[in-house]
């Protein structure tokens, strides 16, 4: 091979070496990109929180409410190594907490806790509200259902049934009188007297052991409790169960049939619990918080928490929680407003 052979050869040896190296350059980088947008998603998940997270929580300490916040703010805790700091503001149907959480700055680091009383009925009770349930928040999470159970007193209402119960009363109209501490109960018997068309009398009381107190006195004849009050007087042969207000037999109650199957199609009320962030919060605040409390509440120790409370399983996206929120809105408005239920 002459000189100039040489040279040329050597040339494209070289081009294609460079050809390789190029080449081998795209193909590595390439195999890495997946991982390297992995571990971009991987830091924008975990980039919430960054510091202590707050609930405020519109109901009194020792609630089913608080309690199971508190339990959830502990999970979070461990999962995150953030602080969670609980606060209660208890006062008118929970709306004191909501306008707190409402004039709250949009961090994503104050949350509301409630249910359907302030995203749901206040609406139709009260003339005015500080806040606007749908435009004041953002939706994040529900984390459980409350049910309920319908309670007679035996020596009152001669009734081992519902359909014996709905029979005494209307063979007895506007004679039987019921109790009601909170608008989830009254709705629940509201709506059962307008299916089974009868007449009863509502007593409000200010909290759910005086109604308890009462039925068991024979002051009022029937009453609808949370399951585990409930069922604790029925085991101890003071009251008689009529039925469970959800679609499904609880697990806590097994013995005692939902009002629904009883032949009343579609009868299903229960109150729930839920989380709220103020509006224009974040995106990564809501789905992270979302994340974190459906882990809580899925985990071993959240299935065993909700067990031995007689609540029922209730996680969800924040979108579950706004179509369940404009549903209730309308659903229990019509039950109210048909009641007559009066207005503040």
């Amino acid at each position: 091979m002459d000189a100039t052979s040489l040279a040329r050869h050597t040339c494209k040896v070289f081009v294609t070496a460079i050809a390789l190296i190029f080449l081998s350059d795209a193909v590595l980088a390439q195999a890495q990109s997946p991982a390297s947008t992995q571990t971009q998603t991987q830091k924008s998940n975990t980039a919430w929180p960054t510091k202590p997270v707050k609930f405020i929580v519109g109901y009194a300490a020792g609630s089913a409410t608080d309690s199971t916040v508190r339990f959830i703010g502990e999970m979070m805790q461990r999962y995150t190594g953030q602080s969670v700091i609980v606060e209660n503001r208890p006062g008118v149907d929970g709306n004191i907490a909501a306008e707190a959480v409402a004039r709250s700055p949009a961090d994503g680091y104050t949350a509301l806790v409630s249910g359907n009383s302030t995203h749901s009925t206040n609406v139709h009770l009260y003339r005015k509200l500080s806040f606007d349930p749908e435009k004041d928040f953002a939706p994040v999470a529900t984390f459980a259902r409350v049910p309920y159970v319908l309670l007679a007193n035996p020596e009152k209402i001669p009734a081992k049934s519902l359909k014996e119960f709905v029979a005494f009363a209307k063979a007895n109209p506007g004679k039987l009188s019921y109790g009601s501490a909170a608008v989830a109960s009254r709705v629940t018997i509201e709506q059962l007297k307008s299916q089974a068309g009868f007449d009863a009398v509502n007593v409000n009381y200010k909290a759910s052991p005086q109604a308890m107190t009462d039925l068991l006195g024979g002051q009022i004849d029937f009453y609808v409790a949370d399951i585990v009050t409930g069922m604790a007087q029925v085991r101890a042969g003071k009251v008689v169960p009529l039925g469970v207000t959800v679609i499904n037999r609880v697990s806590t109650a097994a013995e005692v049939p939902t009002i629904a199957e009883q032949g009343y199609d579609g009868y299903d009320f229960f109150s729930w619990l839920a989380v709220w962030l103020p509006a224009g919060s974040p995106s990564e605040a809501v789905s992270g918080m979302n994340a974190l409390i459906n882990k809580a509440m899925q985990s071993e120790e959240g299935q065993q928490y909700i067990a031995t409370r007689g609540l029922l399983d209730f996680v969800g996206t924040p979108d579950d929680l706004h179509v369940l929120q404009q549903r209730d809105t309308e659903r229990w408005g019509k039950v109210i407003k048909a009641a007559g239920m009066e207005t503040h």
